[in-house]
């Protein structure tokens, strides 16, 4: 099973109700993709382009958001780092991170040039992490299928701000990832408050897909079960 594969398994038996996207992370564009062709405010919001266009952008144009680019990995110039520990002065002066926390917001720990993002199905590489939009419901279903929700493995976890750092931490753990999201993820990618955020390693996308049946096929038992319980009472 590729990507493509993988794409629309995910999209057709979560089901999703957006696209699955897929990031990869590159030292050169591929000749076949081209770059955006117009400034974003954040990485985040690269996403929204993505759902319907594969394009790549290099370290340079994630930097209108030196938060995002340092959690995608990408070194930041004096210019950025300047703007970056101000943006990290006013959230903490406004109580919305404590100071104890900055060191250890999650990066992208690989070395690239750049990012290759698309819709998943069409994405021309392999990708490296593929994002979920996912509703609470549809996030138990592919965090069942992952093997996510296995109490003794102590990892049935899910956070908050940056929603960026949902993908290093996926790559770090080779695991799924899930987040909440943050203020400015949602105003970057005008995504609904009805959606979170999941971020699945490339590698994990084919076992992740194969899973849903089987996941799929117990929650209707179990549906039945319940209901006909219901009902009994």
């Amino acid at each position: 099973m590729d990507h493509k594969e993988a794409a629309r398994l995910l999209e057709d038996n979560v089901p999703l109700n957006k696209p699955a996207l897929g990031l990869a992370f590159v030292n050169d564009p591929p000749p076949e993709v081209a770059g955006l062709g117009n400034a974003v405010p954040s990485s985040c919001a690269f996403w929204y382009e993505a759902e319907s266009k594969v394009f790549y952008a290099s370290a340079q144009d994630h930097y209108n958001c030196p938060l995002g680019a340092m959690v995608m990995g990408f070194p930041l110039p004096d210019a950025q780092m300047d703007r970056l520990m101000q943006e990290v002065g006013m959230m903490c002066e406004s109580a919305y991170v404590r100071e104890e926390e900055v060191p250890n917001v999650p990066k992208v720990e690989r070395s690239s040039g750049g990012i290759v993002y698309g819709p998943l199905s069409h994405l021309p590489v392999q990708p490296d992490v593929a994002l979920l939009w996912v509703t609470p419901r549809q996030a138990m279903v592919v965090s069942e299928s992952a093997g996510m929700m296995d109490w003794a493995d102590g990892h049935a976890t899910v956070f908050g701000r940056p929603g960026c750092a949902a993908i290093p931490v996926a790559l770090s753990a080779g695991r799924p990832s899930q987040s909440f999201g943050c203020v400015g993820m949602r105003i970057n990618t005008g995504i609904s408050d009805q959606f979170m955020l999941m971020a699945v390693p490339g590698d994990k996308l084919e076992s992740l897909a194969g899973s849903l049946n089987g996941v799929n096929s117990t929650h209707a038992l179990l549906k039945t079960h319940y209901e006909e319980r219901a009902t009994s009472i």
